[in-house]
């Protein structure tokens, strides 16, 4: 039986951290339950996770479905599109089997591609490189989630280019529901020998095809994430800061622009850096721009945005005193500082 290869190229840069994650990660489990039912899906697809942020890693190379089992997936910092492509070419290269004159090779393997945000490398020559040799090789669907994915980007890779509006796990269940069908589709479609890519009835409730890109999304500006160390168990962890909302008081809008409100903070584990791109210089913030504050999530020490003097990374401490920066070694002395000190730090790229 010739193997129907699907890869799923997924987006784990930070602004995918905490319910977004949540939902891939399930979402991942209902999928390859719903396939499992399904024959012609048992027969012939295999499947890969591959995950990109700043960098991208195979998590799981080409497995029949049988005895695919989803793994965790990981956070990393960045949104490198291009390095997403050109890892996938690499993987279509060597894991997809080529027809020769001996043997039937492969089916043309399908492409999920999905990203909440704007890539934060260049994807130039990785566009191009697809363009030339991979498009006619491979079909690929994009899934741009949320408000602020880049859909003109998308749009260069493939006419398939699908926008995701989901508000709650409900309407996320509803689009696995959408990417399963799409499958089973695929993999009946090729052992009838029909061709072509076949995708499932779009929920316009929740998502839709995107044609005219006139009106493509812009950057996201509305949240800053900050990335550090716990100095204590040394395992990294998030902090996400909300653009404030305009306000109407007494017949007057009222807004603090360029200032953030916290939301809250987020655990991380180690593999959190090997998807991290540190060649790219970090966008600055600085904090008096910042309100509010939280604990650190791994240790509870009650502060997390100390700069270390040697390197500026951040990490968290327990207050005024010496502390050992996490990440160089370096012995800090931290002291509380005066109201309108404020300090330039490093955002993570998101």
């Amino acid at each position: 039986m010739r193997r129907l290869p699907i890869f799923f190229l997924l987006d784990v840069s930070e602004s995918m951290a905490g319910e977004n994650l949540r939902q891939l990660q399930q979402g991942l489990e209902r999928l390859v339950a719903s396939l499992r039912t399904d024959p012609y899906a048992l027969e012939t697809v295999y499947l890969s996770i591959i995950a990109f942020a700043g960098k991208a890693k195979t998590l799981t190379p080409l497995v029949e479905m049988a005895v695919f089992y989803p793994p965790r997936l990981p956070i990393g910092s960045g949104t490198g599109l291009g390095a997403a492509l050109t890892h996938l070419m690499k993987e279509i290269d060597n894991q997809v089997i080529k027809t020769t004159p001996e043997r039937k090779g492969d089916w043309k393997p399908i492409v999920y591609l999905m990203t909440d945000g704007k890539p934060t490398d260049d994807i130039k020559d990785a566009v191009y490189r697809w363009q030339k040799s991979y498009q006619q090789k491979a079909e690929l669907i994009a899934i741009g989630v949320g408000q602020y994915a880049d859909l003109e980007a998308l749009r260069k890779l493939t006419p398939n280019v699908v926008h995701l509006n989901a508000q709650g796990d409900e309407d996320f269940k509803k689009f696995i529901d959408w990417v399963s069908q799409s499958v089973v589709a695929q993999s009946r479609s090729v052992s009838a020998n029909t061709g072509g890519v076949s995708l499932a009835k779009l929920d316009d409730s929740i998502m839709s095809q995107i044609g005219d890109l006139s009106l493509a999304a812009k950057v996201d500006e509305d949240y800053v994430i900050l990335s550090g160390m716990c100095q204590r168990y040394r395992l990294p962890y998030l902090i996400k800061y909300e653009r404030m909302p305009m306000n109407f008081e007494n017949g007057h809008f009222n807004v603090n622009f360029g200032h953030y409100h916290i939301v809250g903070a987020l655990a991380l584990e180690k593999d959190y850096y090997e998807l991290c791109d540190d060649s790219m210089a970090a966008p600055m913030i600085n904090t008096d721009l910042l309100d509010g504050g939280v604990g650190c999530p791994h240790c509870a020490n009650p502060y997390t945005i100390a700069a270390c003097g040697q390197c500026n990374q951040l990490f968290c401490i327990a207050g005024e005193g010496k502390a050992t920066c996490p990440y160089c070694k370096h012995e800090n002395n931290f002291g509380f500082a005066n109201d309108g000190e404020g300090f330039d730090i490093s955002r993570a790229r998101g």
